[in-house]
């Protein structure tokens, strides 16, 4: 996808990563159980009948289990998100109606209802996006701080000083996680047009290989931790896009990235470094290995075929990496193997694959 079309739909939702929500929400449901249970004792204590504790409550605690039980089995997160957040909301409205219906002093409210619709919002920002979450958010706010109100004008009743502070408290509290949500979002969203652009820096956008700038650290690593580096170039590729098309000739390209990708050992890496030529990081290999396989590199290119094409065969130039190399260096010494390989007919590598200065410069495919 690229940048623009991302900015075209606008800045994505920030998610928390799933691990990290998993652990929240059930760190969440064993509190949330701890205060029901917490709550049912202060209630048993102080006797009578307190309706939302002594049932609302343990009601709603049933999805809350069925959440735990389906978090604990590594279960999606879609199900108990949507199960926890319906199980908040039932206890919010009961809350806020019962206190409602039972009212015998001036009207206000008291803060666990107040602090619950918050809790309750942040979940659904955790859940939605921020546009519904807003949304979603200031509908809740108005019931919870409509109720009382709707209540004094019913019964011509007293309003307490505590009731406009609070809802506005909470209200502050309710805009500032808002902007938090949407700064974060704008955040991701901006830093993952970074990593795009970064990616689109860094990658071939025809063989979906690094490029030149993108193998630079391979090659540096090669450097620090030993291995064979081997050039590669496209045999006669001018002549197929003469006769085929540049079109078929960048499908030539892309097929030989895949047949590269395909020949090469753990941990190495493939860019394309420029052209038709390809780049090859080899590391940990020895002489004998890197040779082995530069050979099976040409093998696979000889025996395989591209659609309407033929054969297309590459050739190589293979080095090991020496103590105080430099990429320039590297590069310039497999660039000049390659060379050799063209000279002596495509089709095959050439290279010093050994450290010793006894064997020939050019070994034999």
């Amino acid at each position: 996808m690229s940048p623009s079309s991302r900015r075209a739909g606008g800045p994505s939702t920030w998610r928390a990563p799933e691990e990290l929500r998993r652990t929240l929400y059930l760190l969440a449901i064993a509190l949330g159980l701890v205060v029901v249970l917490f709550l049912n004792l202060l209630a048993y204590r102080a006797g009578g009948v307190n309706l939302y504790v002594q049932v609302v409550l343990p009601v709603t605690m049933i999805p809350a289990l069925v959440s735990l039980g389906w978090l604990l089995r590594g279960g999606p997160l879609d199900v108990p998100e949507r199960l926890m957040f319906f199980t908040v909301n039932v206890q919010v409205f009961a809350q806020a109606l019962l206190e409602e219906v039972k009212r015998t002093e001036p009207a206000g409210g008291t803060d666990l209802l107040y602090w619950s619709v918050v809790v309750n919002v942040m979940l659904g920002y955790l859940i939605f996006p921020n546009r519904v979450a807003a949304g979603y958010s200031a509908a809740l706010f108005v019931f919870i701080a409509g109720v009382p109100w709707v209540g004094v004008a019913l019964r011509d009743g007293a309003v307490s000083p505590d009731l406009p502070r609070l809802q506005l408290t909470v209200g502050i509290v309710l805009l500032f996680v808002h902007a938090l949500s949407w700064y974060r979002g704008q955040f991701e969203s901006q830093r993952s047009e970074v990593r795009v652009m970064e990616q689109l820096a860094h990658t071939d956008l025809l063989t979906n290989l690094p490029n030149r700038r993108g193998m630079y650290p391979a090659v540096e690593a090669l450097i620090g931790s030993g291995g064979a580096a081997m050039l590669l170039d496209l045999d006669y590729f001018k002549r197929v896009n003469d006769e085929f098309g540049h079109q078929v000739g960048d499908e030539v390209l892309a097929w030989a990235a895949r047949v590269l990708e395909a020949q090469l050992p753990p941990g190495g890496r493939v860019g394309r470094w420029g052209g038709e030529e390809f780049l090859m990081t080899l590391p940990g290999l020895d002489g004998p290995g890197a040779a082995a396989r530069a050979e099976a590199v040409c093998a696979a290119f000889r025996t395989q075929s591209v659609a309407g094409v033929g054969v297309v065969t590459i050739s190589a130039g293979l080095t090991l990496a020496r103590p105080g190399d430099t990429l320039p260096a590297l590069v310039a010494r497999a660039d000049e193997y390659l060379y050799a390989a063209k000279h002596a007919g495509r089709d095959g590598w050439r290279g010093r694959v050994e450290r010793t200065a006894a064997l020939p410069a050019f070994p034999d495919v």
